[in-house]
């Protein structure tokens, strides 16, 4: 196969690589490497076709992110004035956990057996 040109100032280190470079890609057939830049173009085309819609997964997610905000800062607000509802709660082997605000939480003097 086709051999590279041989640059100038080369060092014995660079000249062995380029040697051993040029052994392994010209291993293969010229229909082989045909076939696979055929290939290597087609995914080029692919990802020039994905470009526009990574751009518009892009800008929908920094619209979400001033509503994200707001859920987040609620959140914290929830968090801290938490009244441990009943859908939230699970029983653990000597407490209760709010899985709202991840709490441990004794039960109430006349609730307890």
């Amino acid at each position: 196969m086709a051999r590279r040109k041989k640059p100038e100032n080369e060092t014995d280190q660079q000249i062995h690589e380029r040697k051993m470079f040029e052994a392994i890609s010209n291993f293969s057939d010229r229909s082989e490497k045909t076939s696979w830049n055929r290939k290597m173009d087609n995914m080029v085309k692919l990802l020039a076709k994905m470009r526009p819609i990574e751009e518009q997964i892009l800008a929908l997610q920094h619209r979400k992110m001033p509503i994200f905000d707001d859920v987040q800062a609620l959140r914290e607000v929830m968090v801290a004035e938490c009244i441990h509802p009943y859908q939230h709660l699970v029983f653990k082997e000597d407490h209760v956990l709010c899985k709202f605000c991840n709490r441990n939480i004794r039960a109430p003097e006349g609730a307890r057996d």
